[in-house]
């Protein structure tokens, strides 16, 4: 995994290492709109799921012979030069939680799914920078026509911006592990 992502991917380590499969399922304030942990991880995890997708077709078809708008354009210099995403905004349809009919799990099983489709992304990333030097590779359904480089850019800053999420969902439910009675010796 590139050093870039393997960086904010420990920071995610580090927030769900340790958390119950009860502690993912809640939500902060007990509103049911706000996302519990395993709905981030699975909203991220189709998004990186998405992407892979579109860069093997790239891969099996050539770079996008699109070009950004004028809009587009700002709207990359604005996210990938700033590292910013607006919050608030709702996720795309594609990449809504409850999708996958996953089984409740706990952070590290999180972890292990997150893992492994951030690295196999990743991958198709770097094959895609190998192949195609700096041409633009792939269209964003909103940023447009982007090279692997700011493909990995933008989900670096996409990670992020959801990891802000998880550390207020820490914030509003708690730490189980500071609360957690201590372990009975037998």
């Amino acid at each position: 995994m590139h050093p870039v992502l393997q960086q904010v991917f420990d920071s995610w380590s580090d927030g769900l290492t340790g958390k119950s499969t009860a502690w993912c399922q809640l939500h902060p304030e007990q509103e049911e709109r706000l996302w519990s942990a395993q709905e981030i991880v699975e909203h991220l995890v189709l998004t990186c799921r998405s992407t892979s997708r579109m860069l093997e077709q790239r891969l099996q078809r050539g770079p996008t012979s699109a070009h950004s708008t004028p809009v587009q354009w700002v709207l990359q210099m604005v996210m990938l030069n700033f590292g910013r995403m607006p919050r608030g905004s709702p996720a795309p349809i594609f990449a809504r939680p409850d999708q996958l009919h996953w089984p409740e799990m706990s952070g590290v099983e999180l972890l292990n799914l997150f893992h492994q489709e951030v690295d196999q992304m990743d991958s198709l990333i770097d094959r895609c920078r190998h192949r195609y030097g700096l041409q633009r590779v792939a269209s964003h359904f909103i940023l447009g026509p982007m090279r692997p480089d700011q493909w990995r850019r933008f989900h670096v800053i996409h990670i992020r911006h959801h990891l802000g999420q998880l550390r207020r969902l820490q914030q509003a439910v708690g730490d189980p592990i500071a609360h957690e009675p201590p372990p009975v010796r037998v």
